[in-house]
């Protein structure tokens, strides 16, 4: 749920720089002279792709994560007597939960490990995994677990896609020289540091002179 919301407030980002045309993602610092305006629209079009990308991304993820239950099915390959006293049969198919209420797992909570209760590793094997819709996303039926699980890998393969063309663009259109000097300028102020000016000015006023008295024979010069 947290990547979903994520990838929402991404897209609103995406979506606020695209329609106002303001933001960081447009600055047109070290962009080629007389581009900035074939920069600044060709960007904004890249974004608005990566937007749309992104929210389906969203709401794949969703469908796949939330909407669905995943329940994991056990079943015992042996008979096996339970803490609670009952024998379970071969074959007989619990959920995770279930098999770990039946075998009560010590403190590890594998139910590799002897139970707590009768220090005995119930003899069980994996069978399959389900997905079911949940009834409050009923109207999502439409759309399988299976389907919603290949379109969430197929959106992000595709903003991996545009986020290269991004970059690749914002690399032929910057000024690569501007870029260096930039970078060279910037290191060397912070090497540097400039000083205010007058910081080194230790012009003395005659009114501030401080002349030390002269005691010399007990007589105060002035």
């Amino acid at each position: 749920m947290l990547f979903c919301v994520i990838m929402v407030a991404l897209t609103v980002y995406l979506l606020y720089s695209v329609i106002s045309g303001k933001g960081k993602l447009l600055a047109t610092e070290n962009i080629r002279k007389g581009k900035e305006a074939q920069y600044v629209k060709h960007l904004r079009l890249i974004y608005l792709v990566l937007a749309i990308v992104i929210l389906f991304m969203a709401a794949f993820n969703f469908v796949e994560q939330v909407a669905y239950r995943t329940d994991y099915y056990y079943e015992f390959t042996d008979t096996y007597e339970g803490a609670d006293g009952k024998t379970h049969v071969a074959g007989e198919r619990h959920t995770v939960s279930e098999m770990q209420q039946i075998i009560i797992v010590n403190e590890s909570g594998s139910m590799c490990a002897p139970s707590e209760a009768t220090d005995q590793i119930a003899p069980y094997k994996y069978v399959e995994t389900t997905h079911t819709l949940k009834p409050q996303y009923s109207f999502l039926s439409f759309l399988s677990y299976e389907t919603a699980h290949t379109l969430n890998y197929v959106t992000l393969g595709v903003s991996m896609l545009v986020i290269i063309w991004l970059f690749i663009f914002i690399r032929l259109m910057t000024d690569q020289k501007a870029k260096k000097k930039a970078k060279e300028e910037a290191a060397r102020k912070s090497m540097h540091p400039s000083m205010p000016s007058g910081a080194f000015d230790f012009e003395v006023y005659e009114d501030q002179v401080c002349v030390e008295p002269d005691t010399r024979d007990g007589k105060t010069e002035e």
